[in-house]
């Protein structure tokens, strides 16, 4: 990211180096696409690494995604040179989401009570109401509707639909009846769908269908997007009881559970006036897209929801999108009412997360220091499949040469597809954090021309799988603990 200079700073810089040195200076560093703990990426050096691979278009994306992968690696590979084995790194943001999830889980034990047994007589009323893995055999009459049909046109629709509907109830063949008035491919089987499971109907005729008794016709028309229907169910099944038995009590206990815990979370919140602040949902898309950005004091406080005593703010929302690929990648897209869904489940998750320590439940110096471990093990397993946890200078060679050649070789065998990106998550932000990347993005149209005047001029490349991964790039180790984003989807046929 570019850091503009400051008018003061730039007439002093004038007036000690007068206007040819500062033209000098200028032109120095506008030969850099990134810097990086004390190490540079030159311009000519990053179109020479693209340019050969020509299945990769020089496009700004592909040269943003290599800058921040060069920056990423160098971090990491200068941090592993002076540490070998990342004892000295600060892992805390990294565990953090981990020890939050085992407080609210130790929360949930000690809060939530549900019987682990179900009495047999409960338990067989339940399965006879859910009906779960159960199946009907209906047959359906189909008056479509235009979506563009004038009023008049629907009102003369449903007068007919309804007057079928009647013989059906007062027991003309349906079959019949099917193959006559219906208006869709079932009307030569007489309407006969088969079988069919809760999921594969749109939602309002598994509704009405799985509502009714074996021979009974559906006491309303039922509208859908295609139309109105008339329904009549021929016949129920189901799995046998005992055979399904375990399977049911476990996924109702469950459930049962989940109702409970519901509950509480609700008497919890209910009092603490919860809310999300008006553009909480544009700064959150806006922080999905820059997770990289160094957000100052003031805007790092800026609260995204609100509760009594305390606010989910911009700078938590920020760790949370570094530490999942998916959540960052989704959000940008989001409808607004579901990024506000979601945020009111983050601060919900907070407001959990405060009681458990208010109750004492924080795991021990012991426990967190476990998994700092863990996670230092996988972030060393990552680096090692990379070739980044063996740094020996070479003859002739300082550390930070050896460091550039790693990186470089590494982004060599990206770029051809011998190697897979390195999964380091948050690791990456902790490191950009200390303040040492820059990326330089006025730079990148020249990397984007220097590619092209390398090729031949017949070259028509495709982007190749893995080279445009997100800022900061990479999957995170293992840390759980954040609700995923709400997510919208049918099961309609």
């Amino acid at each position: 990211m570019t850091k503009w200079v400051p008018l003061c700073a730039l007439a002093i810089v004038l007036t000690l180096t007068g206007c040819e040195g500062f033209s000098q200076a200028m032109r120095s560093s506008s030969n850099l696409l990134a810097r990086a703990g004390g190490h540079e990426l030159t311009v000519d050096r990053a179109a020479e690494l693209i340019a050969p691979h020509t299945n990769i278009p020089a496009q700004p994306e592909v040269v943003q995604a290599v800058a921040d992968l060069w920056v990423d690696y160098i971090l990491v590979a200068s941090q592993v040179a002076r540490d070998s084995t990342l004892t000295a790194m600060d892992l805390d943001a990294i565990v953090r989401p981990t020890v939050d999830s085992e407080m609210v889980w130790n929360l949930r034990e000690q809060v939530i009570n549900v019987d682990s047994v179900i009495p047999e007589d409960e338990l067989r009323a339940m399965y006879e109401a859910d009906s779960p893995g159960g199946e009907v055999r209906a047959r359906h009459i189909l008056f479509r509707i235009a979506a563009d049909a004038t009023p008049a046109v629907r009102d003369s629709i449903q007068a007919v639909a309804a007057q079928v509907r009647e013989r059906a109830a007062a027991g003309e063949d349906f079959a019949e009846l099917a193959s006559t008035y219906s208006e869709d491919g079932t009307a030569q089987q007489g309407g006969d769908l088969g079988f069919f499971g809760r999921g594969q109907m749109m939602a309002p005729f598994e509704e009405a269908a799985f509502a009714l008794e074996s021979g009974e016709v559906s006491p309303e028309l039922v509208q859908t997007p295609v139309g109105l229907h008339i329904i009549k169910v021929e016949e129920r099944r189901s799995p046998d009881f005992e055979e399904v038995r375990a399977d049911y009590m476990r996924g109702k206990l469950t459930e049962l559970a989940q109702k409970a815990e519901e509950a509480y979370i609700t008497q919890l919140t209910d009092t603490m006036d919860v809310e999300v602040q008006e553009g909480a949902a544009e700064l959150a898309k806006e922080l999905a897209t820059r997770t990289d950005a160094s957000l100052g004091r003031r805007a790092g406080a800026r609260p995204l929801v609100t509760y009594a005593g305390g606010a989910l703010t911009a700078a938590e929302f920020q760790q949370i999108l570094r530490a999942s690929v998916n959540i960052r990648q989704q959000l940008p897209q989001a409808p607004e009412e579901e990024i506000n869904a979601y945020l009111l489940g983050l601060a919900r998750h907070e407001i959990l997360i405060l009681e458990a320590r208010n109750q004492g439940l924080e795991p021990t110096e012991v426990e967190v220091d476990s998994l700092r471990e863990e996670s230092r093990g996988l972030i060393l397993d990552a680096l090692r499949q990379g070739g980044l946890t063996d740094i020996t200078p070479q003859e002739g060679e300082s550390m930070d040469d050896a460091v550039e050649r790693k990186v470089m070789t590494l982004l060599e065998g990206i770029l051809s597809g011998q190697q897979n990106l390195i999964p380091l998550g948050p690791v990456t932000f902790a490191l950009r954090d200390e303040g040492r990347a820059e990326i330089f993005e006025s730079a990148i149209p020249t990397v984007v021309e220097q590619i092209e005047e390398l090729r031949p001029g017949d070259v028509q490349p495709q982007i190749a799988p893995g080279v445009q991964p997100p800022t900061g790039g990479n999957q995170p180790p293992p840390t759980g603990g954040t609700p995923p984003p709400p997510t919208t989807g049918g099961g309609d046929r």
